[in-house]
């Protein structure tokens, strides 16, 4: 079997200098050495894109990554992208999206300790993503701390824990037990030819509401260049409609263009507008980001206006289960 392994940076990489930790490309290096030596079965190639701690990665980044991935798939098996763990569940929403009809595995891992350090994750989540590669799993996935995850269900709920990663609104796609990997939901079957389509929008803003928000907020960032906004609403998707009214301004910046996409703040459950009055107030103007992660409906909305400016356009993407990312709304 043969694994190209992706090197972006992130902790997995990562030595101690004077400033704190820091990624190497040497680290890399010895990071798809040591995985040749654990699995000497297995060919590893390799690429290093960029050297970055994963809070510098950013939209134009994954674009580069998801290229390098795509380059690669014709001559492996299957792709390993290791990544810092603060910007993962991002790129890993990226290449979701940007990777499509791809019928290989392409996952991605990282530690929370560097390689090479005592205690560390690293050599328990290269031998996941190497299981996640040796099973066929196709799609992109997160493979960290005994949990394989769907790229586009990923998100980071810990900043020090060994499971770093929840698969948020879907069951995880595999866990890692003494008896070996237990596939839990069935391997996707690709509904299109392989292609690539990493072209992104950046100017999208992440707004989450807070009571006594201003609505003035959305004239600010039009103001700034963006272009598209998620907006995470009170519960099943209320915003203030009397004394700060964030719906008629929400109303005003859709008609000036701006596409404004709703998500609950809740990590589960789903934007219903239909609920109650607060949700009916801003529907006609915002598109129901269904019960995706806050990481997918961003990079989802990024990769959209990168495709279309309008509303009705991007609607139909949102309304579409591109990467296991929405669940489709019960039908009665």
């Amino acid at each position: 079997m043969k694994i190209h392994v992706v090197s972006t940076g992130g902790t997995i990489a990562s030595e101690r200098g004077e400033s704190g930790l820091a990624p190497s490309r040497s680290s890399s290096c010895r990071v798809v050495d040591f995985m040749s030596s654990m699995f000497p079965k297995h060919t590893f190639t390799h690429s290093a894109p960029m050297n970055l701690d994963s809070s510098n990665i950013e939209p134009e980044d994954w674009s580069e990554i998801a290229g390098a991935v795509f380059s690669s798939l014709r001559d492996c098996d299957g792709v390993m992208v290791t990544h810092g763990t603060d910007t993962m569940a991002y790129t890993a929403s990226a290449l979701a999206f940007m990777l499509r009809g791809i019928d290989k595995p392409v996952t991605l891992t990282g530690s929370q300790i560097p390689f090479g350090f005592p205690g560390s994750d690293a050599v328990s989540n290269l031998g996941l993503a190497a299981a996640a590669i040796e099973s066929g799993m196709r799609g992109v996935t997160v493979s960290f701390g005994r949990h394989i995850i769907n790229g586009a269900r990923a998100v980071k709920t810990n900043a020090f824990g060994m499971d770093a990663f929840e698969s948020v609104g879907a069951p995880p796609r595999a866990v890692f037990t003494a008896s070996g990997l237990e596939i839990l939901t069935k391997n996707p079957v690709p509904s299109e030819r392989q292609v690539l389509e990493n072209g992104i929008c950046p100017d999208v803003f992440l707004l989450k509401l807070t009571p006594g928000t201003n609505p003035y907020i959305f004239n600010a960032l039009t103001g700034l260049g963006y272009r598209g906004v998620v907006m995470e609403a009170f519960g099943a998707g209320g915003v203030h409609a009397v004394r700060r009214d964030l719906a008629a301004a929400a109303g005003a910046a859709a008609a000036r263009g701006m596409i404004i996409v709703l998500r609950s703040q809740c990590f589960y459950g789903r934007t219903d507008l239909d609920l109650y009055e607060t949700g009916a107030a801003i529907r006609g103007c915002t598109i129901s980001a269904g019960d995706m992660t806050a990481e997918a409906a961003v990079v989802k909305l990024m990769w959209a206006l990168a495709k279309t400016s309008r509303f009705e356009e991007i609607a139909e993407i949102f309304a579409a289960d591109y990467a296991g990312e929405i669940t489709p709304r019960p039908t009665s």
